[in-house]
């Protein structure tokens, strides 16, 4: 039996598709009196560009406009027709697909509006939307702009494609705090939010390849979390996280002490981000931020370990070179929060910042 080139397209972008969540970005919809067909394909791969940074590409699965385009059988005058949000669904269904977007363009008086609409095919629910917030847009640029800045957030709102879940409590001022739970191994992190940084409120203990536990005894890793070289510490936290840079650093001191200047000791944020209980010598903090800073020492590839109890060490993501990296310590016989720089096998505490 022979089968054509169409079925066999077919049959291997489904094999592709089948062990993921499938989504698909249909061509733009826009009144073609109001806009050209530029301004319409070039919406339609914007949105494509968002969807591919946000959707994580091991469990889901973008189909390219021109799978779209053959399992629609190239109904592009019955895109165009489609107004309403069953006609997006009914097109989903038809393209074989677990969830479906598009963007709507309008216009009023030379003004431009944007509404971007995810629907679930399965139960033709909507999933999440972007209408402008009200906002009519001038310049078309600005209008791609706040496609660029929004619409992640709506594709934020499939299920699976956030796996870090974080639950927000009441605000109290500029500070809040929360939890989340690190979908790779089920691990529930308290959380901070400082002024306009969300961080973690423990150190991470994901089990990397290459960290360790101080002493290499587990219930030190479950008081202090894990150390880590700087090449895995750049690449340990959960995804919609990372690891905080030099400047990031900068900004929380700051919050901390308006006085303190980038890159720099910053006198009495030691005080106010270390825990108020767990560190040596009644070196305690005020935990006045709810940071919490435990003194998890240090350690090294080849097994040596000091200073738990006494210090902290957390790396930035900042370079000093080609061997060193930029990191905070604070000590148990100190008010600052100090600026220092180490060679990038040294074992670090890490800190998650939120994307």
């Amino acid at each position: 039996m022979r089968f054509s080139p169409l079925f066999i397209l077919l049959f291997l972008a489904l094999a592709a598709y089948g062990q993921q969540t499938s989504v698909a970005v249909l061509p733009s919809d826009g009144d073609e009196k109001a806009f050209n067909n530029d301004d319409i394909e070039t919406l339609t791969n914007r949105m494509r560009s968002v969807a591919l940074k946000t959707l994580p590409s091991e469990t889901f699965a973008l189909l390219t406009q021109e799978v779209v385009v053959k399992r629609l059988g190239g109904a592009e005058n019955f895109i165009k027709e489609c107004r309403e949000s069953s006609c997006i669904v009914d097109l989903g269904k038809k393209a074989m697909v677990d969830y479906v977007a598009q963007a709507s363009l309008g216009k009023i008086r030379n003004k431009m509006r944007i509404k971007v609409e995810i629907y679930d095919v399965s139960t033709s629910k909507l999933v999440g939307i972007y209408d402008g917030d009200g906002e009519y847009f001038d310049d078309y640029f600005a209008l791609l702009k706040a496609v660029d800045q929004n619409v992640p957030n709506v594709f934020k709102k499939i299920p699976g494609v956030v796996p870090v879940q974080a639950k927000a409590v009441q605000s109290i001022g500029d500070v809040s705090g929360g939890s989340l739970v690190d979908s790779r191994d089920g691990k529930r992190y308290k959380i901070v939010k400082i002024g306009n940084q969300t961080w973690m409120a423990e150190n991470l203990n994901y089990n990397a390849s290459g960290s360790k536990c101080y002493d290499n005894q587990e219930s030190n890793c479950q008081k202090y979390g894990r150390l880590y070289n700087w090449s895995t510490a750049k690449t340990a936290c959960p995804r919609g996280w990372h690891l905080p840079s030099d400047a990031d650093w900068n900004v929380l001191m700051k919050f901390v002490n308006p006085s303190c200047s980038d890159n720099n000791d910053c006198a009495g944020a030691g005080t106010k981000l270390k825990a108020a209980s767990g560190w040596n010598s009644n070196g305690n903090g005020t935990d006045a931020y709810g940071f919490s800073a435990l003194p998890g020492g240090y350690g090294s590839s080849g097994g040596y370990f000091s200073h738990v109890g006494s210090y902290g060490y957390w790396w930035s993501s900042s370079e000093y070179g080609s061997n060193y990296a930029y990191s905070r310590y604070m000590g148990y016989n100190g008010e600052s929060a100090f600026y220092y720089n180490d060679g990038k096998s040294i074992l670090y505490s890490v800190r998650c910042l939120q994307d």
